[in-house]
């Protein structure tokens, strides 16, 4: 049986413990926050931008934010001149903790007008070629794959064809490369409407 002191000693090693991991998780997400303020001027307040042609980023999966903030950082999503520039400016870490802060933000979903035939149409083309496999039966996101549901339809668009053209590498994209536009736009269309 456990007596008093070592239950008083065990409780005190745990609440050493504890303290400093909840402060880490709360220093990057505040961290995260001070140094995502820039980030407001273009993806807006909490990450969440009325524009058809900026992503949402509040709410995003910080896996995936990570990694794209990585990528731009590394040059390797250099055609995105702006978000390459910003991101060269942070470190490793301090990526982490943007991604940490917008992802704790509330996903707002697109207001963009969306044309219900071609999001008929793009959701058939979602499930021919396996779409929601990825990203999640709403669009929602999974693991490192970002969040497509209620996305701006512009940017899904000027993604989709950056990931066609080559300007974004990615091996579980490169089935984008047999669309055609028509079909990224009807795709963009159904992936913005989902609610």
């Amino acid at each position: 049986m456990i007596n008093g002191k070592l239950l008083f000693f065990m409780a005190i090693v745990a609440a050493v413990l504890y303290v400093p991991a909840t402060s880490f998780a709360e220093a990057s997400v505040s961290e995260g926050k001070r140094l995502g303020k820039t980030c407001a001027g273009c993806h807006g307040t909490a990450g969440n931008t009325p524009g058809e042609y900026i992503g949402k980023i509040g709410g995003q999966n910080p896996t995936y934010m990570t990694k794209a903030l990585t990528e731009f950082a590394d040059g390797k999503r250099a055609k995105s001149v702006e978000m390459s520039i910003v991101s060269k400016g942070y470190t490793q870490e301090q990526l982490k903790s943007i991604a940490m802060y917008y992802s704790t933000q509330k996903w707002v979903n697109s207001t963009n007008n969306i044309n219900m035939a071609k999001a008929e149409a793009g959701k058939a083309i979602a499930m021919d070629n396996g779409c929601m496999d990825c990203h999640g039966a709403n669009g929602e996101g999974m693991d490192e794959y970002p969040r497509i549901g209620g996305q701006n339809k512009g940017y899904l668009y000027e993604v989709m064809k950056r990931y066609k053209s080559g300007d974004i590498k990615s091996d579980e994209m490169e089935l984008i490369t047999e669309l055609n536009d028509a079909q990224l736009d009807k795709l963009a269309n159904y992936l913005s409407g989902i609610r």
